[in-house]
């Protein structure tokens, strides 16, 4: 599929689906609202420098850390991170009103704790995840995504460290949002830190869809159920054929897999906190239940269902779209 034969609506399908032109024709961005990509990191261009209907650049990569190669300016030697960061928050506009990004004002804190082959040790992810305890509120982060996994096995420690990090965060106040992981669809394939019970894991939506590319097998959204009693996934988003950023200056490219799905959450929740940011992270996380669109797709792939973005901001009581809905 060739990216300039790629209409405007297709590019836009993952947001349709979530309904992000409900928040986009309403305003509202994220803007303001830190985003913690742990990732390969993310390339310089157009669309992080700038926010809806303002009239001057503004870089919204704030801080940018490199825990593989020490590297003090931005950059991506691999493309993941960027495509990621595109669907989070890219505002590249494609039609008017709308945005390549769900959410296209938000502010961007990249860790690259991941090389070009997209390998790190779990050392690494340690490291980050340590600072962004430490480091969140200089950085007004509000949501940590994570669009990666790892199939620990038997490494039952390594596994038990990951998730006493997450769970550290989560207890912090800060909203995570890991990927189930492309191991499905056997039950209980959720990758690691997706398996913690506390933070919101996200598997994809349509791993029906044909492969794009022949080594991901079909299905491939990793599910529950896990040990414990909560849900999990929480929640399914579109995660094959998405359309995002490339790691050069211009140009989009297609990946499939449950880190796009993550991202596309990510950015759902960027756009409620800046309608509500007094909501704590549980209330985020009660809000995503309730306003979730179930889907004909198995429990423990769906979870709760699919986040719909017009649900979740009319749920806001001290807005008129609540109290007309409501009457």
């Amino acid at each position: 599929m060739k990216m300039n034969a790629l209409t405007p609506e297709a590019i836009l399908a993952p947001n349709h689906i979530l309904h992000a032109e409900y928040a986009h024709h309403r305003h509202i961005y994220g803007t303001g609202v830190g985003v913690a990509v742990l990732d390969t990191g993310i390339q310089p261009r157009s669309d992080f420098y700038a926010i809806p209907n303002y009239p001057f650049p503004v870089n919204r990569i704030q801080f940018f850390y490199d825990f593989v190669n020490q590297k003090r300016e931005p950059y991506d030697d691999s493309g993941h991170g960027t495509h990621i960061c595109g669907k989070i928050g890219s505002s590249a506009s494609i039609l008017p009103g709308e945005y390549l990004g769900i959410a296209p004002g938000c502010n961007f804190i990249i860790l690259k704790i991941l090389d070009q082959n997209g390998n790190a040790p779990i050392s690494t992810f340690v490291r980050a995840l340590r600072w962004l305890r430490q480091n969140h509120r200089t950085y007004n982060i509000r949501i940590v995504n994570i669009s990666i996994g790892s199939n620990l096995g038997s490494r039952q420690r390594d596994n038990n460290l990951l998730i006493q990090e997450v769970e550290a965060l989560w207890a912090e106040g800060l909203v995570v949002c890991a990927s189930a992981g492309n191991n499905g669809p056997s039950p209980s394939s959720i990758s690691s830190p997706g398996n913690s019970c506390e933070v919101i894991t996200v598997g994809a939506s349509d791993d029906n869809l044909p492969a794009v590319k022949q080594s991901l097998h079909r299905p491939y959204s990793g599910r529950g159920p896990l040990p414990c009693d909560h849900v999990k996934p929480e929640l399914v988003a579109p995660g094959s054929h998405i359309i995002s950023c490339t790691n050069h200056s211009s140009g989009y490219e297609i990946k499939t897999g449950t880190s796009m799905s993550t991202a596309l959450v990510s950015g759902a929740i960027a756009l409620l906190l800046e309608q509500e940011p007094y909501l704590s992270n549980q209330e985020v996380k009660n809000r995503l239940h309730s306003c979730a669109r179930r889907l004909n797709l198995p429990h423990f792939q769906q979870g709760w269902g699919l986040p719909d973005i017009s649900r979740l901001l009319k749920e806001n009581p001290f807005s008129p779209a609540y109290f007309n809905s409501h009457r």
